[in-house]
């Protein structure tokens, strides 16, 4: 790995741990790096949900993501240093999308992508240990290289909206034609939305 660029002058001590800490997630040593935070140490990374703390939070992540991409690896842009306990990491993840991948209410099914993400993650320090981290990427851009729309079917609801449009607008107010259209027309959004948007369909 070529020395990372910094441009407010982490310490070499940090900078040590910062580089074993991302080696340790391309090795999968993830104990080894959770054993670098605190035991209750605040980790934060979005739009991953946890209730856990320190090397527990961590390996939660690690676990989750490597489900998703075993082949995942994390190369480091930049450190800059931000406060005196702090540094900020710019990263660009890459990974082959063959697992589940949960996030909040959203599944992403594995689609055999190859994906590329930039990250940032803030590392606050106490010594030799982390006692924060706070990641976060961009979850639109992640969904948009992993959500592939069969648009054939797309456009077959689209055509049985505009047949059902055409219907409601003839039926008489009131009648059960009616209210049988407007369900129908709600299963058919439903089912529009699911290929628009698959990884909100569990």
């Amino acid at each position: 790995m070529k020395p990372p660029a910094s441009d407010g002058h982490p310490s070499p001590s940090n900078l040590q741990l910062i580089r074993e800490y991302y080696a340790c997630f391309n090795e999968r040593r993830f104990d080894a790096a959770a054993a670098m935070f605190t035991d209750d140490a605040a980790l934060e990374q979005v739009p991953f949900q946890s209730r856990e703390r320190g090397g527990a939070a961590y390996r939660q992540f690690a676990d989750l993501w490597t489900r998703a991409f075993p082949d995942a690896r994390m190369t480091i842009d930049s450190v800059n240093a931000r406060l005196p306990i702090a540094v900020e990491v710019q990263l660009v993840a890459h990974g082959t999308h063959t697992g589940d991948l949960a996030m909040g209410g959203s599944v992403f099914k594995p689609t055999g992508v190859k994906t590329t993400l930039r990250m940032r993650e803030l590392l606050e320090f106490d010594g030799d240990r982390i006692i924060a981290s706070f990641l976060s990427f961009d979850l639109q851009e992640l969904a948009h290289q992993l959500a592939r729309v069969d648009e054939t079917q797309l456009l077959m609801h689209l055509s049985r909206l505009r047949f059902m449009e055409d219907q409601l607008r003839g039926a008489p107010l009131d009648s059960d034609l009616r209210l049988s259209l407007v369900d129908s027309i709600g299963r058919e959004l439903d089912a529009a939305r699911r290929i628009v948007r698959p990884y909100f369909a569990r």
